[in-house]
């Protein structure tokens, strides 16, 4: 599985596209911890993400939480709100900013300005192609597999072999308490906890100083 599935959608820093936004969209600072779209709201912009972090999760009628994914500078939010030639969208997820969070507004009246410039067409496009992929991966995670293999494979998919000190263990490039991962994975904190000891056990993982360390020869292709 590549990295790109991750949970985090990394930034996509583009200069030429921030100006042209810059100009023409309408900028709106979101504070920390803000839900600022729920489940049933009228969307009649796009989003542009200019700085800080998103997350966009979904609840069960139990109250658990499944993190679909976290957005970072670059990203979009309801891109494909215009291209069907309708004007409003009913919104299906939570969104809300782990951090303080800059975004731009992209109205009907700006959007046509805009999907004329190459530029944001392109990154449009790229936003859309990205989140289905993922989406559509984490569907079929869902459905085929079990909870600790999931678990596992979010673990290599965050190993970050560059950070290793001795090239045996590889630390992980986010951390997550175990409530985070279990948001991640459609899981829960006891689980997670569970699944945990038992890799250890296993050699697959090793936690130092409280940080989570996956064994290079687990690290295989997903």
């Amino acid at each position: 599985m590549d990295r790109e599935y991750c949970v985090n959608f990394e930034p996509r820093e583009n200069e030429e596209l921030k100006l042209l936004i810059e100009r023409y969209a309408r900028r709106e600072d979101i504070p920390q911890g803000t839900y600022y779209v729920k489940p049933g709201d009228i969307l009649r912009e796009i989003s542009y993400l200019y700085a800080g972090q998103s997350a966009h999760t979904m609840f069960n009628g139990d109250g658990q939480e499944k993190l679909s994914y976290i957005l970072t500078d670059g990203w979009f939010l309801a891109e494909g709100l215009f291209s069907d030639g309708s004007d409003l969208r009913i919104a299906e997820r939570y969104s809300w900013a782990r951090t303080p969070l800059t975004l731009y507004r992209i109205d009907r009246n700006v959007y046509r300005t805009l999907i004329e410039k190459p530029v944001f067409r392109s990154a449009l496009i790229n936003s859309v192609s990205a989140k289905r992929a993922y989406l559509q991966r984490e569907l079929e995670s869902v459905i085929l597999e079990r909870t600790k293999d999931r678990l596992k494979k979010l673990f290599i998919m965050l190993s970050d072999p560059s950070s290793s000190a001795d090239g045996e263990w590889y630390p992980l490039s986010h951390d997550y308490y175990h409530r985070d991962i279990a948001s991640i994975i459609g899981s829960n904190r006891v689980t997670v906890s569970r699944f945990v000891s038992e890799l250890a056990q296993e050699g697959f993982l090793r936690v130092v100083n409280k940080r989570i360390q996956i064994s290079k020869d687990h690290i295989t292709d997903c």
